[in-house]
């Protein structure tokens, strides 16, 4: 019986419906039958029956002459279980030629949608090793995302490239496109004109002129590799190569760089700055994962950057730009994302990688402003979490405040907590883990290398910073009273979705020359806290080294200095209010000028009857001030600074 069904189904492939030599009603039941077997493969974990081993691609491109694109792609996989077809995603407005077995014998196919099914007399069984090779020809669709086939200009020649990531490598070559199996190995041949080059992943392996009008470059890969990583881009590429020095190895690691030859001489003085951060991602986490073969910068026409294995590309050669992408080769090809709903494992490391780029080989001051800019952007609105909901709309998916930002702050933190050798080693254990290295992880993934290191429960970690919508909004109070300090903090959260915030909060006190951090975990939504302190406190910082995501508003003051003086300002410095505490309500003047003596507000007291008065500094820019009190019998003048 199951012979004869694969023979009908063989008939079924080459005969137009109704055919003489099959009964109509049989042709009926097994069409039908197909159809629904079709339709339930079009589930990416049902329609891959298989896992590659290697891929040869052949690609046929000459953006001189415009988009079309030809290919010849050969799959050699293993058969994970007993199946009659093995599918392969294909944009349906690619058409195919021809498909054949591995001894060259055509195979028939049928074609649903974007998914192409090989059918082979008898099936494959469990464990078989087999290849399929697909010919095919078309005008390669962007796809929608970030453009995964493209044909521009660059002012000086015609390119194409492509940018696959998330859903678009089926636009324009047919693959396995999933996160659950890596291509092992991968040859890529790309024929185009003599007067061009082909950048791609790995290694150039044949570079000549066939004939008078052809040139063929032969990339060679032998790392695995997930799909949407495999890329080529064409153009009139001017190359050179630079070299890292990489701790304990004999020789360094070649840094290719293939860019557009009107920035030639740019290039290579601004992409000598990857070379001191590979060492430094080399040294904090594992070694560069790809090191038998090479790094290597593309430039093309998107705005931005593409992580693809081994050489990525590049609209520009800016240093965040750079650490971003190199970043990725550890977090994102290394180790990839298992799901889409995981990508800030990708993208949220590299974020942050590029913060410690400039940590460490810049200045922790400048980093710190990085934080604070991407600290400002998430709090900008009150709901999101790292969590995408929606995986198939790709602006969502990639969202800057969330994936990229939020996504950083959540390691940041966590760094924070645990402290550098601990979340230096977990990070460690993440990326060379049995099933992770060179493979897929998830957040659990990271989760639990990090708990194996440090020994600690991160579930509520997790549980409020990945999947929890917003942040804490923080109210803290101080005052002074003798020696002891009384803290104070309201905590609202943002969002709905985590009830409470588990935080620990940075104020730094500072008077008299002297300074105490102080790190607060509150555990109720009001809670106050009371200490000793040996000098007059007269300011308090809220997070001064940058370690918590929140949005904070500050307010206290000093009662000894109540006693002693007619006026006291606080806080100070502020984002835009003052608190003026006057130990005699009366009637006064009050001025503010800017830093070069310029009168630039005037303050109403009139009818001023409270010790208290809120002074704003509205719309004036950060800076200095200077605000001038006259009670009619003195002139007091005090120095403000606006953040």
């Amino acid at each position: 019986m199951r012979k004869w069904i694969g023979m009908l189904l063989g008939l079924l492939l080459v005969l137009p419906l109704g055919a003489q030599e099959v009964p109509e009603s049989l042709v009926c039941k097994e069409h039908d039958r197909i159809q629904t077997q079709l339709s339930r493969r079009n589930n990416s974990g049902v329609k891959h029956g298989y896992l590659i081993d290697y891929n040869r691609c052949k690609w046929w491109v000459n953006p001189i002459k415009g988009a079309y694109f030809k290919g010849d792609v050969v799959a050699h996989f293993t058969v994970i279980n007993t199946t009659d077809s093995v599918g392969f995603d294909l944009s349906s407005n690619l058409q195919v030629d021809r498909v054949y077995g591995m001894g060259g014998q055509s195979l028939s196919y049928r074609r649903t949608g974007n998914q192409l099914y090989v059918f082979k007399s008898g099936g494959w069984v469990t464990g078989e090793r087999d290849s399929v090779g697909i010919v095919y020809q078309g005008n390669p669709s962007n796809g929608g995302g970030f453009g995964y086939f493209v044909h521009d200009n660059h002012m000086k020649g015609p390119i194409v490239h492509t940018l696959s990531e998330p859903y678009g490598a089926q636009y324009w070559w047919p693959c396995k496109q999933s996160l659950h199996d890596k291509i092992d190995s991968l040859d890529v041949w790309v024929y185009t004109d003599t007067s061009l080059k082909a950048a791609s992943n790995g290694v150039v392996v044949r570079n000549e002129v066939l004939g008078d009008t052809q040139r063929l470059m032969v990339w060679k890969h032998r790392y695995p590799i997930a799909t949407y990583l495999v890329a080529i881009a064409v153009t009139n590429y001017s190359e050179y190569t630079q070299y890292a020095p990489l701790v304990g190895r004999t020789k360094p690691l070649p840094v290719l760089n293939y860019v557009f030859p009107q920035f030639r001489v740019d290039s290579e003085r601004e992409t000598k700055d990857v070379l001191p951060m590979i060492r430094l991602f080399d040294s904090l986490f594992v070694p560069y994962p790809f090191e038998k073969e090479k790094y290597g910068h593309a430039q093309f026409t998107w705005g931005g950057g593409m992580e693809h294995q081994t050489m990525s590309f590049m609209v520009n050669f800016s240093y965040d730009l750079m650490a971003h992408e190199l970043a990725h080769q550890w977090f994102g090809d290394m180790v990839t994302c298992g799901t889409w709903q995981d990508l800030w494992l990708n993208e949220g490391f590299a974020t942050y990688l590029t913060v410690m780029t400039t940590e460490y080989l810049k200045s922790k001051e400048e980093s710190y402003g990085k934080l604070r800019g991407m600290r400002s952007n998430i709090t900008g609105n009150d709901d999101g979490s790292v969590f995408p909901r929606d995986t198939l709309n790709v602006g969502s998916l990639f969202n800057g405040r969330l994936t990229y930002n939020k996504g950083a702050w959540v390691l940041h933190m966590l760094r924070d907590k645990l402290g550098d050798s601990l979340f230096f080693e977990g990070c460690r254990q993440y990326l060379k883990g049995k099933n992770t290295t060179y493979g897929f992880a998830q957040t659990r993934d990271l989760e639990f290398y990090i708990e194996q290191a440090s020994g600690r429960n991160l579930d509520t970690f997790f549980q409020q910073w990945y999947y929890g919508e917003g942040f804490p909004y923080l109210k803290i109070n101080w005052k002074q009273k003798g020696q002891t300090v009384t803290l104070g903090c309201q905590q609202t959260p943002s969002h709905s979705s985590v009830p409470y915030w588990h935080v620990r909060i940075p104020l730094l006190l500072r008077g008299e020359g002297k300074e105490k951090l102080v790190l607060w975990e509150p555990k109720q939504l009001e809670a106050e806290m009371k200490m000793a302190v040996d000098f007059e406190v007269d300011t308090v910082i809220f997070d001064p080294y940058v370690r918590l995501l929140a949005k904070v508003s500050v307010g206290g003051m000093n009662l000894n200095k109540v006693q002693e003086n007619a006026f006291v300002l606080f806080p100070n410095p502020t984002n835009g209010n003052f608190v003026l505490y006057a130990r005699n309500p009366s009637a006064v003047v009050m001025e503010v000028y800017d830093a070069v003596g310029q009168k630039v507000l005037a303050i109403d007291t009139k009818g001023r009857e409270s010790k208290q008065l809120i002074v704003s500094l509205g719309d004036l820019s950060a800076g200095t001030y200077f605000l001038r009190i006259n009670d009619g019998n003195f002139v007091y003048s005090y120095k403000l600074l606006k953040n």
